[in-house]
């Protein structure tokens, strides 16, 4: 059997064994003859068997037999468990680039950058011709008025004009304050802005006009306690044209919070 240094520890063990198997053997069989021995010498000499005597000292142990064979290799063994994890090793050095990927899809658009600072300012240009002479150009004529009404009115019993009696502004002198109404003296397009407030649950209705006519209602509803009605009205007017506010019949107006104003936009 050929031996290697894996199954000599094996081998010894099997070995001994089988020495101690032989030692035992013959041990057995050398007792068992003794035995008889002295049963037979018993048996022939029993008249004759004195008291036994002390035992004798033991022998000096026989020398080491020869060495056995080595046995025959046994099966594989299970696998074990699995054993812990080891330590990571060292990080190995970088290798060589890669040769180049291929080109990806476009990208999302990304953000506005910060706006640049402000570049120095260049030099004047040069000088261009001079242009054609102009037509002479007409200064704008200035009309604005606003106005408000300082004290109660109503309730009427019929139309009646309602009269401003606390002028804010008046520029052109357009606005009428003993008639309360807006003269024109200068064709163009005006606008016009009114308000009004009604008496604690009473109607407040009224009316823009132009001349004799009416052009834009306003009311302020009893049913909101203290009503309130506002307009305006872009008109194109001509000279001697009246605008003025009428209060129809069973209406009631609170002071300080009934006004009339309007300018000039542009003339004809």
């Amino acid at each position: 059997m050929k031996l290697n240094r894996r199954n000599l520890p094996q081998a010894s063990y099997i070995y001994l064994l089988f020495l101690c198997f032989i030692l035992i053997a013959g041990e057995t069989y050398q007792h068992k003859k003794t035995a008889h021995n002295e049963v037979t010498k018993i048996d022939a000499c029993s008249c004759m068997i004195g008291p036994a005597g002390i035992p004798g000292v033991p022998g000096v142990p026989g020398m080491h037999g020869q060495r056995g064979q080595d046995g025959y290799k046994g099966d594989k063994g299970e696998s074990g468990l699995p054993g812990f994890p080891g330590k990571s090793g060292r990080e190995g050095q970088v290798g060589p680039q890669g040769p180049p990927g291929e080109k990806g899809s476009r990208g999302r658009r990304g953000h506005m950058g910060v706006k640049g600072r402000t570049g120095e300012i260049g030099n004047p240009g040069v000088t261009g011709p001079q242009g054609p002479k102009g037509m002479p150009q007409r200064v704008p004529t200035k009309i604005a008025f606003s106005t408000a009404r300082s004290k109660k009115l109503g309730p009427i019993s019929q139309d009646t004009p309602i009269t401003f009696d606390h002028v804010f502004t008046n520029i052109g002198n357009h606005f009428d304050p003993y008639s309360s109404h807006f003269v024109c003296q200068i064709n163009g397009t005006y606008i016009f802005f009114v308000h009004v407030l009604g008496q604690h649950k009473k109607d407040a209705f009224a009316w823009i006009m132009k001349n004799n006519n009416h052009l834009v209602p306003l009311h302020g509803d009893a049913r909101a306690g203290y009503g309130t009605g506002s307009n305006s009205v872009i008109l194109r007017l001509h000279k001697d044209d009246h605008i003025w506010i009428q209060l129809s019949k069973k209406s009631a107006l609170m002071n300080d919070y009934s006004t009339f104003s309007g300018y000039l936009l542009f003339e004809d």
